[in-house]
């Protein structure tokens, strides 16, 4: 038995002598604000990920680490960016001067695998983002839509002046459209850079201080002069002008031509034509009504029509009961959709 005995314990030294010791993580690891020695936290934005699975698992959720951090860093970065823009300090703007961002960082290929350590069957990897070459990569992606912006935004000024709604509609619109991409551009920039892209800022900030201005007055003196080829006996007139109250805008029964060269600029023509047709079928009396709505902005060329389907009445004997059945049939949703059409070329932005 002694050999025997002599064998195992001589195994199990050498066992002992073998196995290899785990050695801690660096502190960068998994330390709050511990600073990886080559990449400074002034200069790099880090991440870390771990897996039992492989390295490239690893190195997976290490990246999406770092893209999480940015999105904290961009919803911290926003009120900031709102209250600049506004310069009022205001963060419950109305629609018009509300910014939009979004918060996910898509630029993944940015992120670079720099590190990667062992533990045991532990696999962790060290990821970083260079904030300096992240904010020239995004100042590319800024540049174009600020140009377009800041032209736009020129183009509608001009167009206010010289009264021409049609252009005006089309510049603020462009210039509203680009606006969500530079607010997102803007805020991710302040969170990666750690700071704001001041010449870049400022020249957006007035710019889109004017578009608001524009965009605000137009609504304001916005007005719809609701009129009618024809007399209406029935309630088609008040539906008409619910509609177009329903959306926020001011009416009257005013014509284009009768306007005045001050009040024209914000005007709008909708002419409200209703088409009726009675006639004696095989049920009786038999009415079919529809309803054509055609908008034509005052100042400018920019127009648009919308139709009230065909619906029909009918009644054994008697032609007004008709009538009234097909015109019952005409609804304010029914009318509300055709004004929607029809102003919504016309005047540029749908009403809220």
């Amino acid at each position: 038995m002694k050999p025997l005995l002599y064998l195992a314990g001589i195994g199990a030294l050498a066992a002992c002598a073998t196995a290899r010791p785990v050695v801690p993580l660096p502190a960068y690891y998994d330390v709050a604000n511990a600073e990886h020695p080559k990449y400074p936290h002034a200069r790099y934005l880090t991440g870390t990920g771990s897996s039992e699975v492989s390295a490239d698992d690893a190195d997976a959720r290490a990246k999406a680490n770092l893209a999480a951090q940015i999105s904290s860093r961009v919803k911290s970065e926003t009120t900031s960016f709102q209250e600049f823009t506004s310069r009022t300090g205001n963060t419950a703007e109305n629609v018009v001067s509300r910014i939009s961002v979004n918060s996910e960082f898509a630029r993944a290929d940015l992120i670079a695998i720099v590190e990667h350590e062992k533990q045991g069957d532990t696999f962790h990897s060290f990821v970083v983002l260079d904030r300096a070459a992240a904010d020239r990569e995004l100042t590319g992606a800024t540049t174009a839509d600020l140009i377009r912006f800041q032209t736009a935004v020129t183009n509608s000024s001009r167009a206010r002046r010289e009264g021409n709604s049609g252009i005006f509609n089309a510049a603020a619109s462009d210039a509203m459209s680009v606006r969500p991409r530079l607010d997102s551009n803007f805020v991710m920039r302040r969170a990666i850079a750690g700071h704001r892209a001041v010449d870049e800022e400022e020249r957006y900030s007035e710019s889109l201080k004017e578009l608001i201005q524009n965009v605000t007055q137009a609504r304001d003196n916005r007005v719809v002069g609701v009129v009618f080829s024809k007399a209406t006996g029935n309630r088609l007139g008040d539906l008409a002008i619910n509609a177009v109250k329903h959306f926020g805008v001011q009416t009257d029964s005013i014509a284009c031509k009768d306007r005045s060269d001050k009040t024209r600029t914000d005007a709008t023509e909708l002419s409200v034509e209703p088409e009726e047709n009675c006639m004696e079928g095989s049920l009786g009396e038999k009415c079919e009504v529809m309803v054509h709505l055609l908008a034509q902005a005052c100042g400018g060329s920019a127009s648009g029509a919308g139709t009230v389907a065909l619906v029909r009445g009918v009644h054994p004997s008697d032609v007004n009961k008709a009538r009234k059945s097909a015109w019952d049939k005409v609804t304010q949703q029914a009318v509300e959709a055709a004004v929607r059409d029809a102003l919504k070329s016309a005047i540029g932005v749908e009403a809220q």
